[in-house]
């Protein structure tokens, strides 16, 4: 049961990051000034990692 309810988490996580991840591209490309790259490498590191928890749990 507890293996689950971990496995539709990380999944969940994982489409949001990468989703998350994939606006913040956009806002990025679109920018004219100086941007903060962080959040995007961070949310798109993240978005591997919990796909790679994925198979873990199947």
């Amino acid at each position: 049961m507890l293996t689950n309810i971990a496995f539709i988490i990380t999944i969940i996580m994982t489409l949001y990051l990468f989703s998350y991840s994939y606006i913040e591209a956009l806002r990025i490309s679109d920018a004219e000034e100086k941007v903060y790259g962080g959040t995007f490498i961070f949310s798109s590191i993240m978005a591997f990692v919990f796909s790679f928890m994925t198979y873990l749990f199947v």
